[in-house]
């Protein structure tokens, strides 16, 4: 083979593999960023979606007792062909010392929480959060009832609240049911970011 023409083939070989190998690099390099960008958005994401369930599963705990065995302490049975549903006659006085503050506090912690999971996205976790929101809220609407009450009254601990909670047990399982639902929508929002 002439010397020339070898010099310009292994020129020729000398180019191609820095392309590649500049093409390899760019490729890697942009993968990388491509991780990395995944990482920085799924992180903040899992972070909400893990604060929102577990501001949930506060609230979830807190009442259950109340829901299952305390609300029936206080019930009044309708006579006569009056409606079924019975009523719970709830006194601040009668709870806890914090027990209904607390509940108002959790509830608006699921809210704010869930606020956070709706900027985060998907968009399509928003329906399962305003479902467990709206569940959340209305579990402590007897309780916001009393803190109303006690704001505007010197008598607070002696008002009383007539208030339906014959639906509160199904309510209280919907809520569980509804926030099993969103973790399992959430896991495969997280999973579809690794994969795309």
């Amino acid at each position: 083979m002439d010397a020339g023409i070898a010099a310009v083939l292994g020129a020729g070989v000398g180019t191609i593999g820095m392309i590649v190998t500049g093409w390899t690099a760019r490729s890697a390099t942009k993968m990388q960023m491509r991780n990395e960008s995944i990482r920085e958005r799924r992180e903040p994401r899992r972070a909400s979606y893990e604060a929102f369930s577990s501001a949930v599963a506060a609230l979830h705990d807190h009442l259950e007792p109340w829901v299952n065995f305390g609300r029936l302490i206080n019930r009044v049975k309708p006579s006569g062909d009056e409606a079924a549903l019975a009523a719970s006659y709830l006194k601040h006085s009668e709870f806890k010392d914090g027990y209904v503050a607390h509940a108002i506090a959790l509830a608006d912690e699921v809210s704010r929480f869930g606020r956070h999971v709706v900027l985060d996205g998907p968009a399509e976790l928003e329906p399962l959060v305003s479902k467990v929101t709206e569940l959340s809220s209305g579990l402590v609407v007897p309780f916001r009832i009393l803190q109303s009450f006690a704001r505007i009254s010197d008598t607070a601990g002696d008002s009383t609240v007539a208030y339906d909670t014959s639906a509160f047990p199904k309510k209280l399982k919907q809520l569980d049911q509804s926030v099993r639902e969103f973790l399992q929508h959430a896991s495969a929002a997280l999973d579809r970011d690794v994969v795309s």
